[in-house]
């Protein structure tokens, strides 16, 4: 799917909610939107449909006030009724501060909404369908036609019902401002309902003007059958409740998950994993390779980095530029131009999987050299993320654990110690690299630039080729280090080497990156 993580991400900074993508199921929790795990290629409309299910949770989460909800403890006809309201109240308010979103709600209503043939042959639901197209009519005007059909039907079955409820909804729109005004509104929609049930016929037929509603409003007495099919409806379960603008969506979401999530499109949560401090041996090492490293890398800098001199009327007097004073030239001041320096987000992703067990130390040691010799050089922010790690901890969906990860050394963290770490799992690498990609689109450096260090092929390689592919196409440099492993080759065949030693790692990552960092 081309670029959903990354639009999901983006919204969910936007809106101050976390997004998640993977597992069996797509639900908020009341602070975390859980998106299922898609297939990796699809149609704009299942792109759509994941856009504007994040939109109207994100809504929710913002705007509900859930407290209120649970206070009110209503039925389950007055909590769908409560739903329709308050779906329609939370997306204008986030419309307001996020005008964008509007025209993905009014794609959504049309899409879910706007088809004729679904109609309910009981009446009696037939006026929860109305309720709902009368709503979301005032964003799409379009379903206009589809709920006068609606409710020329509930008025043969219940005379003078829709005039009364039509009284409601207008104060829904002009005066809703809450989940209680919400609450209240559903409840009295309920109580309309409720007396529909007891009308009874007027003793010698009465007049017309005797069946006439407070509110002025033509108030017909329903057939007892219709009574009976409205007293069922107020007892309703709420599983037999038609399904909500956010239920529809998630059962369509769910539709679409693949039956094998190896090969599918998520994006990797935050894991447990222990880091220790490397041991001090090791640490030796590390050190002679990064300042090797380093000094390379430093020296092509400077020389990348340093300009030829210019000749001004400012800066430090230039002997050899006397004479233009005889012509009155006042350009006679040398000043050292520069190059803007480099202003670069290197990010390194450590894959320690079971297979790893035998490299785990090369390739730590080697992590830590990398990350310390471009630390040390102004203009680089470096971070660090080991993949797999532990059970997920930032609210993983609890019907499936899938990948996790579990960084090492943030973006804009002070250099550490505490990169040894233990190799078990699987490689999920495409999941993680889609987390990295996520936590580098909002740093502000001008270039960002992705280093794999691995020592075989992940779990999917579709599923790594896809996010790697994406990555570039946000104008993401990728590179790989294969450990004693040439697989990352087939991944990345004209951006990896490989090394078999720590003495190996200065000129292959200097052959790697000399070019990368001047440009």
């Amino acid at each position: 799917m081309k670029s959903l993580p990354m639009v999901a991400s983006v919204l969910g900074r936007k809106y101050g909610v976390k997004v998640v993508i993977g597992g069996k199921g797509a639900y908020t929790d009341g602070s975390i939107i859980h998106l299922p795990a898609l297939p990796l290629e699809c149609n704009e409309t299942l792109i759509g449909l994941a856009r504007g299910f994040v939109d109207h949770e994100a809504a929710h989460i913002r705007e509900t006030r859930f407290d209120w909800l649970k206070l009110a403890n209503l039925t389950p006809l007055e909590m769908h009724v409560w739903n329709t309201f308050e779906d329609w109240r939370v997306e204008h308010r986030l419309a307001r501060l996020f005008p964008g979103c509007r025209q993905n709600f009014n794609w959504l209503i049309r899409h879910l909404f706007g088809n004729d043939s679904e109609q309910t042959d009981d009446p009696a639901m037939a006026i929860l369908n109305w309720l709902l197209l009368s709503v979301r009519a005032w964003d799409v005007p379009s379903l206009g036609g589809q709920r006068d059909q609606v409710g020329a039907s509930v008025e043969t079955e219940f005379p003078g019902l829709i005039a009364r409820l039509n009284l409601v909804l207008q104060k829904v729109y002009a005066c809703c401002d809450s989940t209680q005004d919400c609450i209240l509104y559903a409840r009295e929609v309920v109580s309309i309902l409720k007396d529909k049930t007891t009308s009874q016929p007027q003793q010698n037929g009465g007049s017309k003007s005797e069946r006439t509603a407070k509110n002025g409003a033509p108030d017909g007495i329903p057939s007892k059958v219709s009574r009976r099919l409205l007293e069922c409806l107020l007892s309703i379960d709420e599983n037999e409740l038609p399904f909500d603008l956010g239920d529809r969506l998630a059962e369509s979401l769910n539709k679409e998950t693949p039956s094998d999530l190896n090969e599918s499109l998520r994006v990797a949560q935050l894991g447990n994993k222990t880091t220790k401090p490397i041991a001090p041996e090791d640490a030796t090492a590390t050190k002679r390779a990064s300042i090797a490293l380093r000094t390379q890398l430093q020296g092509l800098l400077q020389s990348s980095v340093l300009k030829r001199t210019k000749i001004g009327r400012h800066g430090r007097l230039d002997a050899r530029q006397l004479h233009r004073l005889s012509v009155a030239d006042a350009r006679v001041f040398r000043r050292d131009g520069r190059k803007v320096g480099i202003n670069t987000a290197v990010h390194i992703l450590l894959d320690c999987s079971g297979s790893m067990r035998r490299r785990i130390k090369l390739t730590t040691q080697v992590c830590h050299a990398v990350a310390t010799a471009l630390a040390a050089i102004d203009g680089i922010n470096v971070g660090v993320t080991a993949f797999p790690a532990g059970t997920p901890t930032d609210g993983g969906n609890g019907n499936d654990s899938g990948p996790t990860i579990c960084p090492i050394l943030k973006h804009g963290e002070r250099l550490h110690d505490n990169f040894a770490v233990s190799a078990t799992g699987c490689t999920p690498l495409g999941e993680a690299f889609w987390w990295v990609l996520q936590q580098m689109m909002p740093l502000s450096e001008s270039r960002k630039i992705v280093l794999l260090l691995t020592d075989g092929d992940p779990d999917s390689f579709n599923v790594a080729l896809d996010a790697i592919e994406e990555g570039r196409r946000f104008g993401v440099e990728i590179y790989g280090l294969g450990i004693l492993s040439e697989a990352i080759t087939q991944l990345l065949p004209h951006h990896s080497r490989t090394i078999n030693d720590l003495p190996e790692l200065a000129p292959a990552m200097f052959g790697m990156l000399r070019g990368a960092l001047i440009k």
